[in-house]
């Protein structure tokens, strides 16, 4: 899985950080930033721990098979906006665009099929699914996964070395976990 281009925006942004630290603009912005693009890598994308894209970006995946006819594939990352482009390398050594895909959803995850795939060629990975994943717009996010972003960066900005509790390493706040729990992809 790859992704090819990157959101254009971020779920929250350093003023919201800021704000929510009540911190006067300016003040170790720097740091701030820094845990805040922590905090958003940790919930988004393909590595996210929810296994999820937040913010609209696209994203390839390729697959070792390609289906028979009628047959589906799952797509990885969701939630899933759009297909934009499926290619299967064919007996003839070239990529062959298909047509008409078919995106769907069964209980969460997302599978694109389409009636007639083409006769894959040798290739270890003959096939190609460029799709769009994500909620939308920062807007968009559900607000409690952008409180969890806000509550994690905060604890990096506060935390500056490993938290200790009785001689031994604390989790992150269980609030956060508690937050983010309904949009996990359990399967993944």
């Amino acid at each position: 899985m790859e992704r090819l281009t990157p959101p254009a925006e971020v779920p929250v942004d350093l003023a919201q950080l800021r704000a929510h630290l009540r911190l006067e603009e300016g003040e170790e912005d720097g740091h701030l930033q820094h845990c805040l693009d922590v905090a958003v890598a940790q919930f988004d994308g393909d590595d996210g721990e929810l296994g999820l894209a937040l913010v609209h970006q696209v994203w390839q995946q390729s697959f070792p098979h390609v289906p028979g006819a009628g047959g589906s594939v799952e797509l990885m990352l969701g939630p899933v906006a759009s297909v934009d482009q499926i290619e299967v390398y064919t007996p003839a050594g070239t990529w062959e665009v298909v047509t008409a895909p078919e995106l769907f959803e069964l209980g969460g995850r997302f599978y694109v099929q389409t009636r007639n795939w083409p006769r894959p060629g040798r290739c270890p990975l003959p096939l190609k699914i460029r799709f769009t994943a994500g909620f939308g717009t920062a807007a968009d996010v559900p607000k409690p996964i952008c409180h969890a972003i806000l509550l994690f960066a905060a604890h990096l900005y506060q935390a500056r070395s490993p938290v200790v509790m009785e001689g031994k390493p604390a989790e992150v706040p269980l609030s956060i976990a508690h937050l983010v729990a309904p949009y996990k992809s359990w399967w993944r």
